[in-house]
Order: C-alpha cells, then sequence, then structure tokens
C-alpha cells in the first residue's frame, strides 16, 4: 500500500499510529475491508477474505481417505539411467556390499556441491 507521512499535529504525534500505518494507509485498509466509510472509490469488485470460514467449503477433517491407497503409476514413466545408477549405489551402501570407491565416481567436491 502507498501513502505519505501525516504531518505531526502536536508533540510527540509523528503521524503514525501504534499499528505503524499512516492516515492514507489506514483509509485504504478502511476501504478495502470495508468497515469504513466510502466516498465513491472502488478498490475492487471482489469481497475481502477476512479469513471468516465458509459455510460451503468441506472441513479437511472430512476428507475420506484410506491410509492404504496409494497414488496410480505411470508406466510410460521411465527413469533416467544416472537415477538408476544412484539407486543402485545407495542400495549397495545401505547393505554394506560397496566396494569402497568402486561405483564412487564423483569427486569429492562434486559430490558435495551437486
Amino acid at each position: 500500500m502507498g501513502g505519505h507521512q501525516v504531518p505531526s499535529a502536536g508533540s510527540g504525534d509523528d503521524g503514525y499510529d501504534e499499528e505503524g500505518y499512516d492516515e492514507s494507509q489506514r483509509a485504504e485498509i478502511l476501504e478495502a475491508t470495508r468497515s469504513g466509510p466510502t466516498d465513491g472509490v472502488i478498490l475492487t469488485d471482489l469481497d475481502p477474505d477476512l479469513g471468516e470460514d465458509d459455510i460451503d467449503d468441506e472441513s479437511i477433517d472430512e476428507t475420506k481417505m484410506d491410509s492404504e491407497e496409494v497414488g496410480e503409476s505411470d508406466a510410460s514413466v521411465t527413469m533416467d539411467e544416472d537415477d538408476m545408477d544412484e539407486d543402485d549405489v545407495q542400495d549397495e551402501l545401505d547393505d554394506g556390499s560397496i566396494d569402497d570407491d568402486e561405483d564412487l565416481k564423483d569427486a569429492d567436491d562434486v559430490a558435495l556441491k551437486p
């Protein structure tokens, strides 16, 4: 939101309120939230979202889900050769069957900074 600082009206008054908005910003907020007087200025034709729950929205807690349900696999998608090699090396690392530096081709700087 744009705005300008209101000149001080008294001692210690810097034109800002306790929330940090100047007068024109407060006017914009009042107009946008429609809780203030209007003077014909239309900021938008949409109602602002004030965080209130819509009655029509279904609660996420009411969504029926099965813990055993999984997504569908796309048979037309294949893994990249490098990804498959990486998976094989990771499996060997996990079960301890890898020979030191046998399949580890990356230099330390490449492996640490992908």
